[in-house]
C-alpha cells in the first residue's frame, strides 16, 4: 500500500494573526486604572477622572442591563404570542375533530338509510292508523256527552 504524506494545516499569515489579535483586543474591556489614565491624559485630575470613569461604567452597565431586558421582553412576547397561536390552532383542531367524530361513517350512513326507508314504508300503512285510533279514542272519552 502506498502511503501519502500527511498534510499540515496551512500556516496563517501574519496579517490573519493581526486580525485575530485585534478582534481579541476589541472584545477586552479596559480596566478602571486604564480608564483613569486615559482621562488623566486628557487633562483631568485624578478625582475628576475617577468620577468620569464611574459615570462611564454606570452607563455601560445600564446599557447592558437594558439590552438584556429588551431581549428578554422580546423573548417573552414571542413566547406568549407563540403560545396563543398554538392554543388557537389546537382549539380549531379539536373543533374539526369533534365535527368529524359526530358524522357517521359509511356503515352508519347505510344503516340510517335502510332504517329510514323501512320507517317510511311502515309508518303510513301501520303506525299512522294506530295513532289515529288512539287519538280518536282519547278524544271521544274526554268530550262531554250532551
Amino acid at each position: 500500500m502506498e502511503q501519502y504524506p500527511k498534510r499540515s494545516p496551512p500556516s496563517s499569515s501574519s496579517k490573519e494573526k493581526d486580525m485575530v489579535e485585534s478582534v481579541n483586543e476589541k472584545r477586552k474591556l479596559p480596566t478602571a486604572q486604564e480608564l483613569v489614565g486615559h482621562y488623566e491624559a486628557q487633562g483631568l485630575d485624578t478625582k475628576e477622572a475617577s468620577a468620569k470613569v464611574i459615570e462611564d461604567l454606570q452607563n455601560a452597565l445600564f446599557r447592558v442591563v437594558t439590552s438584556n431586558r429588551k431581549k428578554k421582553d422580546l423573548e417573552a412576547k414571542f413566547m406568549a404570542e407563540t403560545s396563543r397561536k398554538m392554543d388557537v390552532i389546537y382549539s380549531r383542531l379539536v373543533h374539526l375533530d369533534m365535527k368529524l367524530d359526530s358524522k357517521p361513517g359509511y356503515g352508519g350512513a347505510l344503516a340510517i338509510g335502510v332504517a329510514s326507508a323501512g320507517f317510511g314504508s311502515i309508518f303510513p300503512s301501520r303506525v299512522a292508523p294506530a295513532f289515529a285510533n288512539i287519538w280518536n279514542a282519547v278524544r271521544s272519552a274526554t268530550t262531554p256527552r250532551s
